[in-house]
């Protein structure tokens, strides 16, 4: 494996986001064995931008426009720390930029079989055109849930007086999900069945992050559609002290070739966004 890769990948966003990471090759210090990730890959870190950016107002007014470059160390836990702005578009954008980037937990480098830390790379771009839709598709602007203050740190929580509640009227979350799942095509071919046990953050605006996989997932595509399921839900936040805090939450998702699913007989799984 080659000791750099230049550019580690681009994304180019449907949604108010374009996204450029890249190694600093004057700061880059393991010849790793992979290299960070957020948990479910690009399709979820695109889903999580999607949903949880929120443009700074007087910059969308005024078609402020551009990039925000942040640098950071991935450490071998899977945070962030040493996070720093490097190319800055506004203070209010690299807020926000600041911020989107805290909320998420990384699938950390490895050498040899061992994780390990290293430097970073996170371009955000701001568009306004690209926003509009992206606010249209998610339902909301500025924040839901404003009637009680929102806890400012990043702390995720397993307890709270008020546990997250899930928003649909007319199913269960249950319901919700078998509704929505659609049994991968390939995973029908090969009769795969099982289960996928699922964690997600339900955050303070309603929306969830950082969905992992715990039991090894299932092969076939299951793994890859019990997240895109999930993070097509919506709940109203956790209260816990007197605010909305993010909470930790877990569901197991089963596939059983004997339940009935969303119809996918033209055998092409869809991706988010689709």
């Amino acid at each position: 494996m080659a000791n750099f890769l230049k550019p580690l990948f681009i994304f180019c966003l449907a949604s108010a986001l374009t996204l450029k990471a890249q190694v600093d090759k004057s700061q880059y210090q393991f010849n790793v064995d992979n290299f960070p990730e957020v948990y479910g890959g690009k399709v979820e870190l695109k889903r999580f931008l999607h949903d949880h950016l929120v443009y700074p107002p007087e910059d969308f007014k005024n078609k402020k426009e551009g990039t925000v470059q942040l640098y950071f160390v991935v450490t071998k836990e899977g945070k962030t720390i040493n996070v720093s702005v490097v190319k800055s578009l506004t203070p209010a954008a690299d807020k926000e930029a600041m911020r989107l980037l805290k909320l998420l937990d990384w699938i950390p480098s490895n050498k040899e079989g061992m994780p390990v830390s290293v430097n970073y790379n996170l371009e955000v771009t701001f568009s306004t055109s690209k926003y509009k839709k992206q606010v249209k598709e998610r339902g909301f602007d500025t924040p839901l849930y404003v009637d009680v203050p929102t806890d400012s740190s990043t702390n995720i929580y397993e307890t709270a007086e008020h546990s997250p509640i899930f928003n649909n009227g007319d199913k269960t979350f249950p319901e919700f999900i078998y509704s929505n799942l659609e049994y991968p095509d390939v995973a029908t071919r090969q009769n795969i069945e099982g289960k996928v046990l699922l964690t997600f953050v339900v955050e303070p605006d309603g929306m969830v992050s950082n969905i992992k996989v715990l039991n090894g997932g299932l092969s076939g595509g299951c793994s890859n559609e019990a997240i895109r399921v999930i993070g097509l839900t919506k709940w109203t936040p956790a209260i816990r002290d007197g605010k909305y805090v993010r909470y930790r939450m877990s569901y197991t998702v089963v596939f059983s070739l004997k339940n009935s699913f969303k119809d996918n007989s033209n055998g092409s799984q869809r991706s988010w966004g689709q």
